[in-house]
């Protein structure tokens, strides 16, 4: 609250009086161009700046028929200063981002206007064009299908709208480059973020992957799959709530019987071991048709925030691989990380960041805390008449549907759209048959058929529409009462107007609210309400309630939300700290990389390492083809070995939770492997370019990388690993205490010590 209070005393004083400076103006009278003329000197000078917002509010006026709301250029202007600007669903946030990017692009600072999705990036650029291009502007998109020579120009120009993950997968691909002409990202502008909470909270996190094609090599993944699904009940314990799978003590020994593995916990079978966790969580964690969908024989993952299909993301690799085994019979070919980065990483690099979204101020801490970023409250120019009704509480799943059905046939009686918020796919298609039953019609909106989300939202206030969707986080798209047909929308209005039916609540209020803001919209009337059931497993899981007093079940529900969100943070906050070191050394070696590459450093390890060889090289083939063939043999070791650095890193936090029993800080464990680890890459870079500057041949132009086998990876691609699950992310509870379980895809910690005692005569 006392945010909100800042923020808004800070709203109220400068940013209105800028609003009414920027009012004042009026420029029906001059001509298109000298409106530009007048808007370029104008953003070059402080004093000016709301004078040229007034012309920009003129030129988007006569370029799309639309006068931009004060609460608009209010959130342009917040947004200019560097902030987040939270402006609720259906205010225009679009065109206020185009405010914002036109006057930092007119001061000669490009800007990147990093979206949720492509559809977003191509949709925003073809509104938006004519009003870059009559102020002077250049303007281009990046969708995942683009080519590199589209995405070079797009890159080039003054403002290119693009999705954050693919602005991040080519800033990892330039780290592949070995010529200067085909790095694609030089410097990092201002990025200006839409969905800022879903993209800078959200998704901070996961890390971005630059991949490619490895050795193929046996793998126990298929016998140890098979082993797992026949182990029974009594070998298996999984906990839900704290996200743990483990074996039992007779599973231990059944495992090792089946694997013919001796003792489990020995180091010769650390990687049977890591497989064996990534089966039980695959069996006991994740749910098919929720966490993950099969489709055209692939496990596509499902973004929890979203409910669609996350794009290029996968689990982390053993997961993967055993979800594969356990739904497909058979895994992708192995593969080699070249390169690694979170979203946050990738945003921090840039010199001016800030953004919009519908909900942010309950996560103002993490943002101020993560980037550095303060949020601005920008009130609705039309009052929220919403009607929010309190949350609905039921003891029994029947008695839960049974509710949601009735409000929304009684809606759907009287004409009134409704949206419905379903929990996962499996319950998206569960509520459809229901509807379907009853004679019903209505459309579904889930990661099964999300391409064509865009037509199916643009309809779903349309007077009787019934729309069931698996979230609505990070859509991009209003629901306008009437949908496309704005005679309907009078009728829809009468109605109640967009009604948001919710089937349970998420870990986040955040998310919750972007559902609800769905209606209610510019002004609209609209309703929201949410029907949770106590014996849903997602509450079990998520908040752990005591259900003692039946009154008390709707404070507790979101006091126990409150308590999820704070643990989500926490864990966001820890895996910073474990990420910390990793990302310092890749900007490091970054770095040196691309000074070796724009040819603004000289390797010199021959000449300082062997200086008798460098000087033989030099008098058998010149200083050029020496200088050069140390340049491509650099480059080429770098990312080899950066390769061998990341996996040996992948292996240590695998198994850093065993630190615990050692009574020894598993962070202080990671940082100093790091170092040591480090320390190794570097050494063996030079100790490779060496032993390859002796035998490769040498000419003018250098070394021909193809005929020395050194060519790198003939196939990379890019994908989005989703730990939200993962291992690593439950480490801030290991850290915290000795509990009495290890938080993952491990065993009791009891069971363990039981177990090593038992095995070495502890």
């Amino acid at each position: 609250m006392i945010k909100i209070d800042r923020s808004q005393r800070r709203l109220d004083s400068i940013y209105a009086d800028f609003i009414q400076k920027a009012n004042n103006n009026h420029w029906g009278n001059l001509t298109e161009d000298k409106l530009v003329a007048l808007l370029r000197e104008c953003v070059q000078r402080d004093e000016r700046i709301a004078e040229a917002y007034s012309i920009l509010k003129e030129i988007i006026r006569r370029k799309t028929g639309l006068t931009l709301f004060d609460t608009q250029l209010m959130a342009a202007y917040s947004m200019q200063q560097g902030h987040i600007a939270e402006l609720p669903t259906g205010e225009g946030k679009t065109l206020a981002a185009v405010v914002t990017a036109a006057i930092l692009a007119l001061q000669e600072k490009p800007v990147h206007i990093l979206v949720f999705n492509d559809y977003l990036s191509r949709r925003d650029y073809n509104a938006n064009l004519s009003i870059y291009t009559a102020c002077g502007l250049t303007c281009g998109y990046i969708i995942g299908t683009s080519d590199f020579s589209h995405r070079k120009a797009a890159y080039s120009c003054d403002v290119v709208y693009v999705s954050a993950k693919e602005a991040a997968f080519d800033y990892l691909r330039d780290f592949l480059c070995t010529e200067r002409e085909q790095l694609l990202f030089n410097t990092f502008p201002v990025a200006l973020v839409d969905e800022a909470d879903s993209i800078l909270i959200d998704e901070a996190r996961i890390p971005l992957v630059l991949a490619g094609n490895a050795d193929s090599r046996p793998s126990m993944a298929a016998q140890i799959s098979k082993a797992v699904s026949e182990l029974s009940e009594y070998d298996l314990e999984a906990n839900p709530a704290d996200n743990q799978a483990w074996l039992t003590e007779t599973g231990i020994e059944s495992m090792e019987e089946k694997m013919q593995l001796g003792n489990l916990y020995t180091a010769e079978n650390a990687d049977a071991l890591a497989m064996i966790n990534a089966a039980l969580e695959a069996k006991l964690l994740l749910e098919k048709d929720k966490d993950y969908i099969v489709k055209n024989g692939s496990i596509l993952v499902v973004d929890e925030s979203t409910g669609r299909v996350a794009e290029n993301r996968r689990f982390p690799d053993l997961l993967h691989q055993a979800v594969e085994m356990q739904e497909l019979g058979s895994q992708d070919a192995p593969s080699v990380i070249y390169n690694s980065m979170s979203i946050q990483a990738f945003l921090l690099q840039y010199k001016m960041l800030c953004g919009m979204t519908g909900t942010a101020v309950s996560s103002a801490t993490e943002f101020r805390g993560m980037y550095e970023l303060e949020v601005d409250v920008i009130p609705p120019h039309i009052p929220c008449i919403r009607l929010d009704h309190p949350d609905s509480i039921f003891l029994d799943k029947e008695e839960q549907e049974a509710a949601i059905l009735s409000c929304v046939q009684s809606s759907h009686a009287k004409g009134q759209p409704v949206l419905m918020g379903t929990q996962s796919v499996q319950e998206s298609e569960h509520f459809s048959a229901l509807l379907t039953q009853q004679g019903i019609q209505h459309c579904v909106l889930n990661a099964r058929n999300d391409a064509e989300e865009a037509a199916i939202i643009a309809e779903a206030g349309k007077p009787y529409q019934i729309t069931i969707s698996t979230n609505m986080a990070g859509r991009g798209v209003d629901i306008r009462l009437g949908g496309s047909d704005e005679k309907e929308a009078g009728f829809a209005r009468s109605t109640g107007g967009l009604f948001v039916v919710s089937t349970g609540i998420n870990r986040s209020l955040r998310i919750d609210n972007q559902l609800r803001g769905r209606a209610g919209r510019q002004g609209d009337p609209g309703e929201s309400q949410f029907f949770v059931c106590l014996k849903d497993l997602t509450l079990e899981t998520f908040f752990e309630i005591e259900f003692y007093d039946y009154k008390k079940y709707p404070k507790l529900l979101r006091r126990a939300q409150r308590v999820q969100e704070g643990k989500d943070a926490e864990a966001r906050y820890m895996l910073e700290r474990y990420s910390h070191i990793l990302e310092e050394q890749r900007k490091n070696v970054t770095d040196y990389r691309t000074q070796i590459l724009l040819d603004l450093k000289v390797p010199g390890i021959i000449q300082k390492e062997e200086p008798a060889l460098y000087q033989e090289l030099v008098d058998r083939s010149g200083n050029r083809g020496v200088t050069i063939a140390e340049k491509q043999l650099t480059l080429y070791f770098i990312n080899m070995n950066w390769a061998t650095y990341l996996a040996a890193m992948e292996d240590k936090r695998s198994g850093i939770h065993l630190m615990i029993i050692g009574y020894r800080s598993p962070l202080d464990e990671y940082q100093i492997f790091a170092v040591s680890a480090f320390d190794e890459m570097t050494a063996d870079i030079k100790r490779d370019v060496v032993d390859y500057m002796r035998i490769c041949k040498i000419t003018e132009n250098g070394i021909d990388m193809d005929e020395a086998g050194l060519s790198g990876a003939t196939t990379t691609w890019t994908y989005m690993i989703n730990e939200s699950a993962s291992q690593f992310s439950r480490i801030p509870h290991l850290v915290k205490s000795m509990s009495n379980t290890i938080k993952g895809t491990v065993f009791t910690l009891q069971g363990l010590w039981a177990k090593l005692k038992r095995k070495l005569h502890y």
